[in-house]
Formats: structure tokens, sequence, C-alpha cells
């Protein structure tokens, strides 16, 4: 049984007199009101409110106009597989791997023109493209080497492109999308930002002096595909990533499209670059430079080449370049693109502005020479020592797989200058890479521009005719990964390797750096 309880009518009072109390507190939390303990301990105060129904629709804007610009930017987005039938050497005398590489691209011109990264492409036998519908061509590739721009022409028609953006437009900031196949993974988007521009890059004897840096996740085969403003147009080619472990740490870099563009046309109507030499190098105004000089832009002379034309014609360290014939210079792509515009040979009127009075001097340019190769006297074998010529084994190498007796056998052919093939090695007993491995050590790290906290398997010595050898492993390469085996040690190499036979397919991924940048390759490699 059941009996109602009557509430006092004091208590309807005190209970209402709460409500009201409540009601003033949450009005004034939504108009702005400053609660007293937020004066009393000096606290930022701010107004609270619930998410409005406009606020969630604009959240919903933004993320369809995000799936939009992937859903117009992908079909034109090409995943690219690049193999070696035959052993051969690159211009630089690298190895050029058998197994080949994976990058991206995308289509430039409706019938068939594809922009990608020359290190992508260049220098191998096949080049195939895949389109985002699943067909697959094979490709003719153009190239410009020293700008790590390429053409692959792929005979097909009505294809959708991507228009190439304004990079000189484009500002810190400023919102990107890239696309490409990291690790495989074709028509894979990322988002991030600009997060600086001007950044300059020697990899592999390749000078990237105006890279676009970007937050965007950028991974190994992310290579030679699009960097994309939230108009849909390209505003960069990614090309290389700086990261200690060789995967994205958000500082990712694109070769600017105006650079890319100017490389595409030539590629397209003369099949090749021609480059003049002036004979100097340039380098950007900072801004304070450019208040106290009074100038807007303008290339600053850095280095003046002895032997060279701008040395003979008179021009001095600090003067700033502004223009070159007709080509007003900015900056100093500015310049390093006019050298792409007037031929070898063809005498240019250079105004410049030194100590603050402008003046015009004729040069006559020279043909380009591209700059010799380091000379890498480690690795030339000697066949009847344990160790390279003039190598100072790191400490904490050891013969990987082979031995404290470890000696590399007489091959014939090796590092020929005609390009003659390897002789490979005979395949007795385990299978084998054919490298000498240790740990990042501090003591190595200053020699190979390893950044610190770097693990992996540092390679020491690369055996001749040996697995190694044939995929392009260098002293210096960092091994990351052999197959599934994440790879941060020596010892984790020899374990994984343990039970590789010969005969097998392991996929290998490796880092490799350089004074302000490293590449990162990964390839599936067979033991035979």
């Amino acid at each position: 049984m059941s009996q109602s309880v009557k509430t006092p009518k004091g208590s309807y009072a005190l209970i209402a007199s709460g409500f009201g109390f409540g009601a003033l507190c949450v009005y004034a939390l939504y108009n702005g009101a400053t609660p007293a303990y937020a004066q009393l301990r000096g606290v930022p105060t701010r107004t609270i409110s619930a998410t409005s129904a406009e606020s969630v629709a604009e959240l919903h804007n933004l993320d369809t106009s995000y799936t939009n610009l992937a859903d117009f930017a992908s079909p034109a987005v090409v995943d690219i597989h690049s193999t070696n039938n035959s052993r051969k050497l690159s211009a630089t005398g690298q190895r050029v791997p058998i197994s080949g590489g994976e990058g991206s691209g995308f289509i430039f011109r409706e019938n068939g023109y594809i922009i990608t990264n020359d290190h992508v492409v260049g220098g191998y036998d096949e080049v195939k493209v895949t389109t985002k519908d699943g067909r697959e061509y094979t490709g003719k590739v153009t190239r410009a080497e020293d700008s790590d721009i390429a053409l692959v022409k792929i005979e097909a028609h009505n294809l959708p492109t991507l228009a190439l953006g304004d990079s000189s437009r484009v500002r810190t900031g400023q919102t990107v999308m890239a696309v490409g196949a990291p690790f495989g993974l074709i028509q894979s988007v990322t988002f991030g930002h600009i997060s600086a521009l001007g950044r300059e890059s020697n990899i592999e004897n390749k000078l990237y002096p105006d890279l676009i840096q970007t937050d965007a996740s950028i991974n190994m085969g992310n290579s030679g595909g699009p960097l994309i403003n939230i108009d849909g147009q390209v505003v960069g080619v990614n090309t290389s990533i700086l990261s200690p472990s060789g995967a994205s740490a958000g500082i990712g870099f694109a070769i600017p499209s105006n650079q890319v563009r100017f490389i595409a046309e030539m590629l397209i109507a003369k099949g090749k670059v021609t480059r003049s030499m002036i004979g100097l190098v340039p380098v950007n105004l900072k801004d304070y430079q450019k208040q106290e000089m009074k100038l807007s832009g303008g290339a600053l002379v850095d280095i003046v080449s002895s032997d060279g034309a701008a040395a003979a014609a008179g021009i001095k360290k600090g003067d700033v370049i502004v223009k070159i014939a007709q080509t007003p210079i900015t900056n100093e792509l500015d310049l390093r693109n006019s050298m792409l515009i007037y031929a070898p040979g063809t005498t240019v009127p250079v105004e410049l502005v030194r100590d603050g009075q402008h003046k015009t001097i004729n040069i006559k340019l020279t043909e380009y020479k591209r700059p010799p190769a380091p000379k890498q006297d480690f690795q030339q074998f000697d066949p009847n020592f344990d160790l390279p010529k003039g190598f100072n084994l790191p400490k904490g190498f050891t013969p990987f797989k082979d031995g404290p007796g470890f000696k590399f056998p007489d091959t014939e052919g090796d590092d020929q200058p005609n390009g003659q093939e390897q002789k490979a090695l005979p395949h007795t007993g385990p299978a084998r890479l054919g490298v000498m491995v240790g740990d990042v050590l501090p003591e190595t790290q200053a020699q190979y521009n390893i950044p610190s906290g770097t693990t992996g398997a540092l390679i020491g010595t690369v055996q001749p005719g040996s697995i190694g050898a044939k995929i392009g492993l260098q002293p210096g390469d960092v091994i990351v990964k052999l197959g599934t085996a994440k790879i941060t040690s020596a010892k984790d190499l020899t374990d994984a390797m343990a039970g590789v036979k010969w005969g097998d397919i392991r996929n290998v991924k490796y880092v490799r750096f350089a004074k302000s940048g490293m590449i990162s390759k990964e390839q599936d490699v067979k033991f035979n």
C-alpha cells in the first residue's frame, strides 16, 4: 500500500528560488558574464556556448569539400612501377637496382603525358603505368635528370588531367592534399599544410634549390605524385622526406609547380633539356637584405667560378642580378630557369645591382657541364684483401653471415666504364646479401650524415657481384626492414636472414642520408 507525501509550501519556495538562481547562472554563462572565481584567480574567461546547428553544417561542408577534392584529383593520379631487365650503372656511376621500384605520377595532358620524378623512372628498362580504373600501359620516358623531373608518355587519349597552379602564390599555412602510392598502397590521400617555402636540399648529387615543405604525410611511393591546393591545382611534385626512421615525420618536400611546368613543356617541345651555364652560384635575398637594398627581389651572387663566364665578364660576389635579357629575376630559381631559356653560346645582357647602383653587363653563356660525381674509393675492392682500399672499418662492424675470415672474391666487370655486367657470385651455403653491417653508432652518424635516433643495420661495405650490389646498396645505407621483420640493429638483420634460402623473395627497405635530406627505397628482392 502506497502513501503520498506532501511537500510543505516553504519547500516549494526554496526549490523555486533554486531554479531561479540556476537559470540566472546559465543566462550569465551564455551571455559572457564573468564568474566571480575567475575574477579572483585572474583566469582568462570565455563565453561558453553549445555547438550550433550552423557550426555543424559548416563542419559537414568542410568535410564534403575534402572528399570532393579527393574525388576530383584521384582519377588523374597514376601508379608507376619501374624495372630493370639487365645490369646497368646510372650517369653518376651508381648501380641501378635490378628489381626496380614504385612511385606515383599525375596526368598532365589528356593525350597521355604524365609527370613524375626522374628518380622514379630514370634509367630503367621498363616503366608500367596503372590508372585508377585499373588499366595498365607501358610508358616511354623523357628525362630531366638534374631537375629530378621526367615525363612518361602512354598511348591513351581523353584522360582526366590535373592543372599546374602558380607556386609563386603558395603561402605558408595553406591546406594541401598529397595523392600517391605510399608503400605501394595506391590512391592514398593525405591532408596537411604548407609548412615552409624555399627549402634547399642536396640528395644523391641532385640540387633541389627551392622546395616546398609540407606536413602532409609523404612516404616511399609518394614520389612523383601531386601536392594539390584546395582549388584542385597541383602546386608541387612530392619528391623526398626528412626522417630518421624512413617513415613520414611530417617533413616532406615537393618541387614547385612553376619549375615543373617549365621543365615539362620543354621536354614535350624539344624531347630534352638544354641548359646553359653562367658560372656562379645564386642564393635568395633575405628580407632584411631586400629592405636595405630597396629591392623587391633578385638573386644574390654567392660564389663566382674563377673560370666561368660570369667571372670573365666582371660579376662579383655580392652582386644582385635582377634581370637576364628579357627575363626578370626575383629569386635564385628564376636565375637557374633562365639558363634553360637561353641557349649555350648566346650573349645576354645581365642587369645587376652593385653598391646600390644598377648596371648592365653582357655575358656569353657556356654549355652546362654536369659536376663530376664524388669519387668513392671505398667501392673499389682489392680481391686479395679483407676490406676495400682506403676504407677504415668503423667500430662495431662485423662481416655479415660469412665469419671473421671473410674475403671479397675476384669478380670481373665490376663498375666497368662500358657498363659490363658484374659476374654473379656462386650460390653456396646460406643465402647472403653480401654486405658488412653494424649498429648505428655516434662515431658513424657524422660520417654518413645520419640523424640522431636512427636505428637499423648500417652498411659498411658491399661485396661486388652480391645481391646487395645488384639492388644498389651502398656504404652508409641503413636497412630498416627485411621481409616482415623490422630491423633496428645488425643482429636483427642477421636473425632475419637466417630463414632466407636461395630463390626466396624478400622485401628490403633501406634509407640513405645526405647533409640536407634523405631518401627511402623499398623493393622486392629475389635471392638468385
